[in-house]
């Protein structure tokens, strides 16, 4: 009788643990069911501080947003510094002229007796800084190239501008026209202080397009070959003619 109780009582834990189990799994895969495969995919092995992933990144090769924003920004000043280069006697002829319409305005202002006498005058300069800013928006594309130096040079002829339209009778008088004219004329030396630096930097060397030496070379042997070629139809003819 106790055998068939023990066997009992032994049978009913089993089953008690068996459903135990049961429900053990019924909870899990209700847990999973609510995540969808992303989210188990998602599920990161082990944790990872942001600075320590950053790190494993570098390492890996790659490269932060600031690291890539300072590069491209770098390489933006020198293709900028390099097209300037290579328009240095345009950009010297630009600050040449606007140097002498500063002059020639602080030498006509005290003649400004009345408006009819300005007016007789202006409207020539008018004419010649029309010129002079055609000319620098071609040099700079409308201010587009240049860089650092650009923003500079801008502002040097922007204050320029704004002073032809503050120019008229007794503006030689006031304290402001001289301080005006020599404010402009540091900007502009400035700026031919960053033309100096750009021309003695012998670093700023365009770099060939890819393939554009490959090109180049091609052609010279087109060249050489054309000319060997020339050269032996000459012969030809002088050997024909002898013959």
């Amino acid at each position: 009788m106790r055998s068939v109780v023990s066997l009992c009582f032994v049978s009913l834990v089993s089953l008690v643990a068996i459903g135990g189990c049961d429900n053990t799994r019924t909870e899990e895969k209700a847990q999973d069911k609510g995540k969808t495969a992303f989210d188990l995919k998602q599920t990161p092995s082990t944790k990872k501080s942001q600075a320590e992933l950053e790190e494993a990144r570098r390492k890996a090769g790659f490269k932060s947003n600031e690291e890539v924003m300072a590069e491209a920004k770098e390489k933006y000043e020198r293709d900028s510094k390099i097209y300037i280069k290579e328009h240095l006697a345009d950009y010297r002829k630009l600050l040449t002229d606007v140097r002498k319409k500063l002059d020639e305005v602080e030498k006509a202002a005290p003649k400004w007796a009345n408006a009819a006498a300005f007016e007789s005058w202006n409207e020539k300069y008018k004419k010649d800084v029309s010129k002079i800013i055609k000319g620098y928006d071609e040099l700079t594309k409308k201010g587009s190239e240049g860089g650092n130096t650009q923003s500079q040079l801008g502002g040097a002829i922007q204050a320029w501008e704004d002073l032809g339209g503050d120019l008229g009778p007794e503006i030689s008088k006031q304290e402001a026209f001289a301080t005006t004219l020599g404010e402009i004329r540091k900007q502009l030396d400035a700026v031919g202080t960053i033309l100096d630096e750009i021309e003695k930097d012998e670093t700023l060397v365009a770099t060939p397009e890819p393939g554009a030496e490959g090109d180049a070379k091609g052609d010279a042997k087109a060249d050489d070959k054309k000319a060997d070629d020339k050269k032996a139809d000459d012969k030809k003819a002088d050997d024909k003619k002898a013959g």
